[in-house]
C-alpha cells in the first residue's frame, strides 16, 4: 500500500485470519508476549517472518554474523544490496514490512557477549535458538538454566533436522546427553601417515595456523615451527623466495626424513616421496574435473601438480605481501579467505602427492577443510514452523501451569529422504533431566589427564574447560581458593601480581590424582565441581590433547528404560545407532 492506512488495512485482515485460528485468548498471549530469538541465518529468517505473520510483537535478535553473497541462496529476507551488513539488523527491517505493529530490536552482536548474560536473558518470557554450532548452544542453554526461561532449540544438518524444548528441573537439558564431538585424528595420522585427503586438509590447516597464526603449545606441527616461523619477524622478506624455501622444507626435506622412519613403512603402507620443485612444475598434465563436460566449473577441476606447486608459492608471497604482511602472527584459517584457502589446498594436494593419495579440487578441499554439509532451504522452512507450533504450546502451558512434561509440547525429528514408518516427521515425548548432568544434574564432571606434571593449568582451562566442557571465561577454584582466573589466561607480571601462575603444571598447584576443584562460570551462571585423576596409560593416538572427559556418567537408575525408548526412536529414526541424536548443528 502507498500509506501506512492501507498497510495497516491490510495487516489487520491478515491477522483476522491468525486471530480465528489461535482463538481470542491465545492470540492475546502471542501478542503480549516477549521473546528472544538467538540467531538470524538459515533458520532464523524462517522463524522470524514466522513469528511476527503468527502475531508476535515483541521480539529481541541477537546474532553476530554479517551477509555473505553464498547466504543468499536460502536466507531470503536478504538481497544482494544488503551483503556485508549485519543479519540481525536487515532481518528485523524485512519482518517489520510484513508486520509494521511489530517492535522487533536488533543486536548486532556475540551471544557469548557478558552483556547477554543472565540478566538480560530474564527480560524474556521464551528464548528460541536458530544456531549454528554447539559452543553457542552450549552457552544458552546454562543461561536458560540460570534464568529458568524455557528454551526452544532447532538446528538442521542437509535434510535433517530436530526441534526440542528445554527448561530447568522439567526436561533434559541440551547436555543432559553426550553430543557427538568434532573428529580428531591420532597425532601420528597427521604428522606422518596420512592416508585420506582428510588427512592431509587437516595437517595443512595445521600448517597455515603454525605459519602465519599466533604461537600455540598445541598445534599438531609445532616441531617445525622454527623453520615456519623464521621470516615473521625478518623485514622486507621476499615472499616467493620464502614460498620456495617452505615448500623445499615441507615436500622434500621432511618427506625424505618420514620416508626415514623405517617402521612406518611396509609393503601395504610404502613410505612417501619427495617432490622436488622442479620435478612439480614439470608435472603440467592435469587430471580435470568431475566430469558432466563443459557444465563443470574451473573450481571444480582437480589441477595440475605444478598448479599446486606454483600456487602455493604464489599463496606464500601474498600472506608476506604489503597487504597481509601486518597480520602475520595473528592471522586464523578461513575457508573464506581466498589467500588461505589457496595456501591450504595447495599444500594439502602436494602432501597427498607425496603419499600418492589422489589429489581434490578445490571445491572438494574448501567443502572438507570448512566442514561443510549443504543447507537445505525446506528443512529450515519446517523446522522453524516446528519452533513455533512448540512455543504456542510452551506459551500456553505456562498459562495453566502444566508441567512441560505432561504438556503437548514434544520433540520433532525431521527426516527425509528416508523417513520413518513413512512420516519425514516423528515426535517423540519430552525426557526428564539426567540426574547425573554435570550441567543441570549432579553438576560433578570428571576428567582423566595423562600427566599432572605436564599439563599446564592455562592450557587445561583453554582446551579441556573451555573447549571440551563449554565454559566461556571459567574460573578454577582449590579448596575455595582461585588458582585460574579468566581475566590472567596467560603468563605476566599482572597475573603475577594476583597469584596466578597460568604456566604452572597441575602438580605444581598441588594437585594429585583425585583432586577436586570448582569451576565457575559467572557469565553463564554455570558452575560445577571437577574431579581430576591421572592415567598414565591414557592412550595418545586417540585422546591427543592428552585428556579423557566423562562430563555425565550416564543415566542414573530408572531413567536407562525411558532413555532406551528414546534411543530406539532415534535409531529408527536414523537407520544406524551412529547418527542416533542427530543433534543437529544448522551448518548454516
Amino acid at each position: 500500500g502507498a500509506m501506512g492506512g492501507s498497510g495497516e488495512l491490510r495487516d489487520d485482515a491478515r491477522m483476522a485470519s491468525v486471530r480465528a485460528v489461535l482463538g481470542e485468548e491465545r492470540y492475546e498471549m502471542v501478542r503480549s508476549a516477549k521473546l528472544l530469538v538467538v540467531g538470524a541465518g538459515g533458520i532464523g529468517c524462517e522463524l522470524l517472518k514466522n513469528l511476527v505473520l503468527t502475531g508476535f510483537e515483541n521480539i529481541e535478535v541477537v546474532d553476530l554474523d554479517t551477509i555473505d553473497v553464498s547466504n543468499l541462496n536460502r536466507q531470503f529476507l536478504f538481497r544482494r544490496a544488503h551483503v556485508d551488513r549485519s543479519k540481525a539488523e536487515v532481518a528485523s527491517e524485512q519482518v517489520r514490512q510484513f508486520r509494521p505493529a511489530a517492535k522487533i530490536v536488533a543486536h548486532h552482536g556475540n551471544v557469548k557477549d557478558s552483556k547477554f548474560g543472565v540478566e538480560f536473558v530474564s527480560r524474556f518470557e521464551v528464548v528460541v535458538n536458530a544456531l549454528d554450532n554447539l559452543e553457542a548452544r552450549r552457552h544458552v542453554n546454562r543461561l536458560c538454566l540460570a534464568a529458568e526461561k524455557p528454551l526452544l532449540e532447532a538446528g538442521s544438518t542437509g535434510h535433517l533436522g530436530q526441534v526440542t524444548v528445554i527448561k530447568k528441573g522439567e526436561t533434559e537439558c541440551f547436555e543432559c546427553q553426550a553430543k557427538p564431538t568434532q573428529k580428531v585424528f591420532p597425532y601420528c595420522t597427521i604428522r606422518s601417515t596420512p592416508e585420506k585427503p582428510v588427512h592431509c586438509l587437516t595437517w595443512a590447516k595445521n600448517l597455515f595456523d603454525l605459519c602465519f597464526g599466533p604461537e600455540d603449545e598445541s598445534n599438531l606441527l609445532s616441531d617445525l615451527a622454527t623453520e615456519m616461523r623464521q621470516y615473521q619477524t625478518a623485514d622486507g622478506v621476499d615472499g616467493e623466495a620464502a614460498g620456495r624455501k617452505i615448500y623445499a622444507s615441507l615436500f622434500e626435506e621432511d618427506i625424505k626424513k618420514q620416508a626415514d622412519l623405517k617402521d612406518l613403512w611396509s609393503d601395504k603402507r610404502p613410505p612417501p616421496q619427495p617432490l622436488p620443485y622442479d620435478e612439480a612444475l614439470r608435472s603440467t598434465a592435469a587430471p580435470g574435473g568431475a566430469g558432466g563436460g563443459g557444465s563443470v566449473l574451473e573450481t571444480q577441476k582437480v589441477p595440475s601438480v605444478e598448479a599446486d606447486a606454483r600456487g602455493f608459492v604464489r599463496a606464500v608471497a601474498a600472506m608476506y605481501g604489503p597487504d597481509r604482511k601486518g597480520l602475520i602472527g595473528q592471522s586464523v584459517f578461513s575457508k573464506d579467505d581466498p589467500v588461505s584457502m589457496d595456501f591450504v589446498h595447495c599444500a594439502a594436494n602436494l602432501r597427498m602427492e607425496n603419499y600418492r593419495i589422489g589429489r581434490l579440487s578445490r571445491w572438494d578441499a574448501q567443502s572438507i577443510a570448512g566442514a561443510i554439509i549443504p543447507a537445505v532451504a525446506s528443512t529450515n522452512a519446517v523446522v522453524a514452523g516446528l519452533e513455533v507450533v512448540q512455543l504456542i504450546h510452551v506459551l500456553a502451558e505456562a498459562k495453566r501451569n502444566v508441567p512441560l512434561r505432561e504438556s503437548r509440547c514434544r520433540t520433532v525429528w525431521v527426516r527425509y529422504p528416508e523417513p520413518s514408518r513413512k512420516k519425514i516427521l516423528q515426535p517423540s515425548r519430552l525426557l526428564k533431566p539426567n540426574s547425573r548432568c554435570f550441567v543441570c544434574g549432579a553438576r560433578t564432571a570428571r576428567v582423566a589427564v595423562k600427566s599432572m606434571a605436564d599439563c599446564k593449568l592455562g592450557a587445561f582451562a583453554k582446551n579441556c574447560m573451555q573447549g571440551a566442557l563449554g565454559a566461556h571465561r571459567p574460573a578454577l577454584y582449590l579448596s575455595g581458593t582461585c588458582i585460574f582466573d579468566p581475566e590472567y589466561p596467560e603468563p605476566s607480571e599482572e597475573a603475577e601480581e594476583e597469584g596466578m601462575h597460568p604456566e604452572w603444571s597441575l602438580t605444581e598447584w598441588g594437585l594429585s590424582s583425585g583432586s577436586l576443584l570448582q569451576v565457575e562460570d559467572e557469565g553463564q551462571g554455570f558452575s560445577c565441581n571437577l574431579v581430576i585423576t591421572e592415567e598414565p596409560e591414557l592412550s595418545e593416538e586417540e585422546y591427543p590433547a592428552g585428556f579423557r572427559i566423562e562430563a555425565a556418567a550416564g543415566p542414573a537408575e530408572g531413567e536407562a528404560e525411558e532413555r532406551g525408548e528414546k534411543r530406539k526412536a532415534e535409531e529408527e529414526l536414523a537407520g544406524a545407532p551412529k547418527q542416533a541424536h542427530i543433534d543437529v548443528v544448522d551448518l548454516d
